[in-house]
């Protein structure tokens, strides 16, 4: 092997450095929160490594293959989850594609040409994405290069066999066990040895590379095996592919379509990924990556072009057959390629100009990259993060409501409305929060509010959503407090509980407070909605917490769930209508997170029927506790599992 020179040493370690400084500038603003796959990946797998050992095959979230975490749950079990633990794997993943791209285009495209190819996946959009995503697709790049790197050197004769064979398994078995897309590595492969001039005496090391890689994953397939249902990814994106089975073969046509224009046209649909269908390249970008593309092909009897227009079509071919079209996680495997086919393009300009002119192939070089440069990188730390979707989808207002609660410390109780409602806002905000003595409480606002010790309560509620108009009207009757961006403050008055409107069913007389397993109290039930032959019914009710629930011990689960897992409520409120005739409406439901609340805590939620009163005859409404989970009721201390009140005009 001949020895690096002094400029290419010199090289890599700029790569080095820009593409690592790229990955962790404004750790805390780009992206500007957690997303739920940051929080799922890291708290129900790289957590679970830590807390029960390794793992084959995750089968929830639809399935995860189990590298990436396992590789990042020592960091987690040192450090904890925080920015620096959760991203320090994409990141270090993503700078070694940078060096690697440079590695396999320094055989590929040219040694003036490899270093293209590598600054512009140090710089483009696609790449600085998830480089700073605390997800496992960045992971499998690395081993895809590490595979393709010695394929091309064993199959040209340039390495020892034993080497080379060694690398090509490490390599297939790691892509192949960090992400779905790297299950087309070991496919890629078999293809490459009748695609490229090779050795034919080496064929045998590279059939038992290829094999090795991949019965080094068979543990996981095994494993996944057992598990009915568990790789369910795949099925679920390969909505083209089931149409076609039906007969209809547009929705893959048009996938496919898609896909092809990714370079120019519409790229990656989705704002987790991408200011939504921005295409890889801007129109001077796309026009170069086209004219190298069109170059390739043109020499096409080089192995060189062969094996580069190979790995782009296995790359990219994910997304003729998925949704959303033009993915840039699905075809995340062609990322380097897409790169060295449009470096190329300059080692094409050198070759053609006379040696006196060969600057201009270096001003080549620099324009490329800078094409690349100036759009991608405005375009991820300014423009994509600042959009409101993205601040949406990535909790952008939790994460400012933590560094909020940082600042204030006399803030030490607090209600949270949140509109989805699910246990990764909550988690987000514990995540990124330093402090430990603040007491947050999660409620639904289109439901619910939570009173702290019954007492005015500072609550935070986001901006969008829909509210309960009793609550909405409750937020405008109350003073206005300060707030982080994307969150509104109030410090709300809690509501009066009255009890005139209900009587018991059993003597008569007015509902007397009811406690369930000595814990939650039912204090009064209220009718909102006035008697209206159109109008759903409202009806409002209080529980005040008397000491800690007995709630079973909150585990958090990924989403979606393993196959057969529970991943639902552990309390509910059932409340059932009914009248003479029978049940009229069912509305169960506890929009408070019961992990969240305190003794002294009172709640008030709203119950909805879609029934209409069509008289002024009282209506029955029976109210209990329950756990979703095993159907077990919560007892009165008279041993009942419920009471019912009358709502009367």
């Amino acid at each position: 092997m001949r020895r690096l020179r002094p400029s290419e040493r010199y090289t890599i370690v700029v790569l080095i450095l820009v593409a690592w400084s790229l990955r962790w500038a404004c750790l805390m603003e780009v992206p500007p929160g957690w997303r739920d796959d940051d929080l799922i990946e890291l708290y129900t797998f790289s957590q679970r490594i830590v807390e029960e050992g390794p793992v084959l095959y995750f089968a929830g979230a639809s399935g995860h293959e189990p590298l990436f975490h396992t590789l990042r749950a020592p960091l987690i079990a040192l450090a904890g989850i925080n920015q620096a633990s959760a991203r320090w794997l994409s990141a270090t993943a993503g700078t070694l594609v940078v060096v690697l791209t440079w590695a396999v285009g320094r055989r590929i495209v040219g040694l003036r040409a490899a270093p293209v190819a590598a600054s512009m996946v140090a710089v483009s959009f696609w790449s600085l994405m998830y480089s700073r995503l605390a997800i496992r697709h960045v992971g499998t790049l690395p081993w895809a290069l590490l595979a393709i790197y010695w394929s091309w050197r064993l199959l040209r004769g340039r390495t020892s066999p034993r080497m080379a064979v060694a690398g090509i398994a490490i390599g297939a078995s790691g892509a192949v066990l960090t992400y779905y897309a790297g299950r087309l590595v070991p496919v890629m492969l078999a293809l490459t040895y009748p695609v490229i001039e090779s050795r034919r005496q080496r064929w045998r090391p590279y059939v038992v590379a290829i094999a090795l890689g991949v019965a080094l994953a068979l543990p996981m397939f095994w494993s996944a095996a057992r598990i009915t249902g568990a790789d369910a990814r795949v099925s679920e994106l390969a909505v083209p592919i089931h149409a076609l089975l039906e007969g209809d073969s547009r929705p893959l046509i048009q996938t496919a379509w898609t896909t092809l224009g990714m370079a120019h046209a519409k790229g990656d649909p989705e704002w987790l990924y991408n200011r939504s269908e921005r295409p890889v390249f801007g129109p001077g970008g796309a026009a170069l990556f086209y004219v190298g593309l069109a170059v390739t092909l043109w020499r096409w009897r080089h192995p060189q072009s062969r094996l580069l227009l190979l790995w782009l079509a296995v790359g990219i071919s994910p997304a003729f057959v998925s949704l959303p079209p033009s993915s840039y996680g699905h075809t995340i495997l062609a990322l380097p390629a897409v790169y060295l086919i449009l470096a190329s393009l300059q080692e094409r300009i050198r070759a053609l100009l006379r040696p006196r002119v060969a600057w201009l192939g270096v001003l080549a070089a620099i324009a490329i990259v800078a094409v690349v440069a100036v759009r991608d990188i405005p375009a991820y730390f300014v423009e994509w993060t600042r959009a409101s979707m993205v601040g949406f989808l990535y909790r952008a207002d939790y994460r400012n409501l933590a560094d909020y609660l940082d600042r204030r410390s006399d803030i030490k109780d607090l209600v949270v409305g949140s509109m989805l409602f699910g246990p990764w806002d909550k988690v987000s905000v514990r995540t990124d929060l330093r402090r430990q003595d603040v007491r947050v409480r999660w409620a639904n606002p289109e439901r619910a509010l939570v009173f702290a010790s019954g007492e005015p309560t500072l609550t935070f509620v986001q901006d969008e959503g829909q509210r309960a108009p009793a609550i909405q009207a409750l937020l405008e009757g109350s003073r206005l407090a300060p707030a982080p961006v994307g969150l509104q403050g109030y410090q709300v008055e809690p509501a009066p509980a009255p009890v005139t409107a209900v009587r018991a069913t059993v003597d008569g007389t007015p509902l007397q407070q009811i406690t369930f397993s000595n814990a939650l109290t039912l204090q009064a039930v209220h009718l909102l909605s006035q008697i209206d032959a159109e109008a759903p019914m409202a009806v409002a009710t209080w529980w005040r917490v008397d000491r800690p629930l007995p709630m079973p011990l909150e585990v958090l689960i990924p989403y979606p769930p393993e196959p057969g897992e529970y991943s639902g409520p552990r309390l509910s409120v059932f409340a059932h209508l009914s009248d003479t005739s029978g049940l009229l409406g069912i509305d169960d439901g506890l929009w408070v997170d019961p992990y969240t609340v305190f003794p002294g805590d009172v709640i008030m939620q709203i119950h909805v029927f879609a029934v209409s009163w069509t008289d002024n005859a009282p209506l029955e409404l029976t109210l209990g506790l329950y756990d979703p989970l095993t159907g077990e009721r919560w007892l009165t201390a008279t041993g009942s599992d419920s009471v019912s009140v009358i709502l009367v005009p």
